[in-house]
C-alpha cells in the first residue's frame, strides 16, 4: 500500500514535469498553464499520504537510507515550493523542482524492502528534530539554488535578446535576486539548528557531541561556506550574477557531500550504521530487540544510513 502510494506520487511528479515543459514551450502563453501546479499538488498529496502511513507503521520518520532521506527532502521541497507558488508566480522554479521530486520518489520505490525491526537508535526524539531541521534547511537552500539558476537563465535570455514571450512571463531578475537572499536567510539558521541538534543526537546515541566523522566535517564546511556567502551578500555588496553563481556552487557542495556520504559510504555512523558502530545487517538483527518494540520499518531503511542530512 505504501509503495503504491509513492509510485502514484512518482507518476504524478513526472506528469507535472512534462506539463511544466509543455507549458513553457507554449507559443501563446508560456508558463501560464495551471495544469502543472495541479498535477504537482496531487502528487504531493499522494506523497504526503505515503509518508504518513510510513510514520504510523514504523513510529519514526522514514529517513534511514539515502532513498528514504532523499524522498523526505523532496517532499519538503515540493511543499515549500507549492506554498511559495500560492503567493507569487514562480512556475520556472517548478521546472526544476518536479523532476527532482520524481527522481527521489522513484528511487525510494525501487529501493524499498521488506519490513524489519526499527533500531532503537532511530527512536531518539533528537533524531526526529535533527532530521526535520536539517532537511528543511536543505530544501530552502534548494529553492535558493533554483531561483539563482532561473536568474542566470533569464539574464542570459535578456542579454541575447532571445526568448520572446518567455522572458516576459518570468519574474523580474531583481525579484529572483531578492528571493535568493531571503531563502539563504531562512536556510542558514535551519542548517545551524540541524547541525546542533545532530550533535545532541550523537550525544544520546554515541556519548559524544562531536565524533569527527567525514559527514560532520563536511557539514561544518558547508556551514562556513553559507556563512561566508551570507556575509558577502549582506555586508560585501554581493548580488546579481556573482551572487547567483556562488549560491549554486554552495548548494552543489551541499549535495555532493550528501551523495558522498550515502552513495560512497564515507560517513561512518551516518553512512553505515548506528552509534555503536554496527553494520546495517547487525542493526537489523538487534536494533529494537532490547526494548522489545514490535514496530517495523522497510528493510532498506534499517540502518541510520543517510540520516545526517
Amino acid at each position: 500500500m505504501h509503495s503504491l502510494m509513492l509510485l502514484l506520487a512518482a507518476l504524478g511528479y513526472v506528469a507535472a514535469s512534462i506539463a511544466f515543459a509543455r507549458s513553457f514551450s507554449s507559443v501563446r502563453a508560456p508558463g501560464q498553464s495551471r495544469a502543472p501546479i495541479v498535477l504537482l499538488s496531487v502528487a504531493f498529496a499522494l506523497h504526503s499520504i505515503d509518508l504518513l502511513l510510513e510514520v504510523l507503521s514504523a513510529g519514526v520518520l522514514p529517513v534511514a537510507t539515502f532513498a528514504g532521506g532523499f524522498s523526505f527532502f523532496a517532499w519538503l521541497l515540493v511543499g515549500l515550493y507549492l506554498a511559495l507558488q500560492a503567493s507569487m508566480s514562480l512556475a520556472v522554479v517548478g521546472v526544476l523542482v518536479s523532476p527532482l521530486a520524481f527522481l527521489a520518489a522513484i528511487a525510494d520505490v525501487l529501493m524499498r524492502g521488506d519490513d524489519v525491526a526499527v533500531p532503537e537508535a532511530l527512536r531518539s526524539p533528537w533524531l526526529t528534530v535533527h532530521v526535520t531541521l536539517a532537511f528543511l534547511g536543505n530544501a530552502v537552500f534548494a529553492l535558493a539554488f533554483a531561483v539563482s539558476a532561473a536568474f542566470l537563465i533569464q539574464q542570459n535570455l535578456l542579454k541575447s535578446r532571445r526568448g520572446g514571450a518567455i522572458v516576459h512571463r518570468l519574474p523580474a531578475i531583481q525579484t529572483l535576486d531578492r528571493l535568493s537572499l531571503v531563502f539563504l536567510l531562512w536556510g542558514f539558521p535551519l542548517l545551524t539548528l540541524g547541525i546542533v541538534t545532530g550533535g545532541f543526537w550523537s550525544m544520546s546515541a554515541a556519548g559524544r557531541f562531536w565524533t569527527g566523522e567525514p559527514r560532520e566535517v563536511l557539514a561544518v564546511l558547508t556551514w562556513l561556506l553559507y556563512a561566508a556567502l551570507l556575509q558577502m551578500r549582506l555586508l560585501g555588496g554581493l548580488h546579481g550574477r556573482r551572487a547567483a553563481s556562488w549560491t549554486i556552487a554552495a548548494f552543489a557542495l551541499l549535495l555532493a557531500s550528501y551523495l558522498a556520504v550515502n552513495i560512497l559510504q564515507i560517513g561512518g555512523r551516518h553512512g553505515q550504521g548506528v552509534a555503536s558502530g554496527m553494520s546495517a545487517p547487525e542493526v537489523t538483527a538487534t536494533g529494537a530487540g532490547a526494548a522489545g518494540d514490535p514496530a517495523r520499518l522497510p528493510a532498506s531503511r534499517a540502518s541510520v544510513e543517510g540520516v545526517r542530512a
